[in-house]
């Protein structure tokens, strides 16, 4: 792992996480549980999510990026490292884009492009809704998800999380993420300046059908961070489905930890 900043030992290391679209700040339990007291922990909890503050007015990436930095500064977080999975994912970049300054590192988990227009996607996704009703479509998108690896008591939290989303916020939220992927995505991992790792376990196909990784390494998320961010450190992570941090969280706090110790010379006995 590259690094780019020297900090004072006496220090702690600052992280903040954001979770992905439909689930919730409660992901990053098995990660957090993992990491020493010497790292301070942000967990982002996206307006509109169960137990956040309700979603208001225009949805944006750019405005989840916002709140974020808003976490930050509550927290006291100058500069921190940076993890988000999935939606979470685009939105850690967003921020580290625009607010080069206060991201140290960042990590991507499990990343992906919306293929098509946003008024479609958002289309087909009412539809969905419509004929399946809330709880049978969390049902039917998080088994598409490769959960098999998951205890039944894992899947049942993710599913009925994502039930409880109301319907708008799960369509504004799905707009804002393929109007990011068409009009920011490119011009965002441009403008990254901070040492990136990207942990994919699954990839997206232009049908939205997602497949492991490691069969099917090519697509317009991998593709294009592969192409336009210099030095990245790609991870392909084998047998694992969508949600990293509850399959394999030691990865995750295996590399928190080692930038406390590159950059903070903590070592853990």
């Amino acid at each position: 792992m590259r690094s780019s900043h020297s900090s004072d030992p006496a220090e702690p290391l600052n992280v903040i996480f954001v979770h992905g679209w439909a689930c919730g700040w409660q992901d990053w339990s098995g990660v957090t549980s993992l990491l020493p007291d010497s790292v301070h922990i942000g967990l982002a909890k996206l307006p509109g999510s169960p137990e956040a503050v309700s979603l208001e007015g225009e949805t944006s990436l750019s405005g989840c990026a916002a709140h974020v930095i808003a976490l930050a500064n509550d927290l006291g977080f100058d500069r921190f490292v940076l993890v988000g999975h999935s939606m979470g994912a685009r939105i850690a970049i967003e921020l580290a884009a625009n607010w080069q300054r206060r991201v140290s590192h960042l990590l991507l988990l499990d990343g992906s492009n919306v293929p098509e227009d946003s008024d479609e996607s958002v289309s087909r996704l009412a539809e969905q809704l419509a004929q399946l009703g809330q709880q049978g479509w969390a049902e039917a998108t998080f088994e598409m998800m490769m959960l098999d690896n998951l205890g039944r008591e894992e899947m049942r939290n993710l599913v009925n999380r994502a039930a409880q989303y109301p319907a708008d916020v799960l369509m504004a939220y799905y707009h804002a993420m393929a109007t990011w992927d068409r009009d920011n995505f490119a011009a965002a991992i441009d403008r990254l300046s901070c040492p990136v790792t990207i942990m994919q376990s699954t990839s997206l196909d232009e049908h939205e059908v997602r497949r492991p990784v490691m069969t099917h390494p090519s697509s317009l998320w991998l593709d294009a961070l592969r192409a336009r961010v210099a030095g990245a450190e790609i991870k392909l992570v084998p047998n694992t489905g969508h949600f990293l941090m509850l399959e394999q969280p030691h990865l995750i706090a295996d590399w928190v930890q080692e930038i406390l110790q590159v950059e903070h010379g903590v070592h853990n006995e």
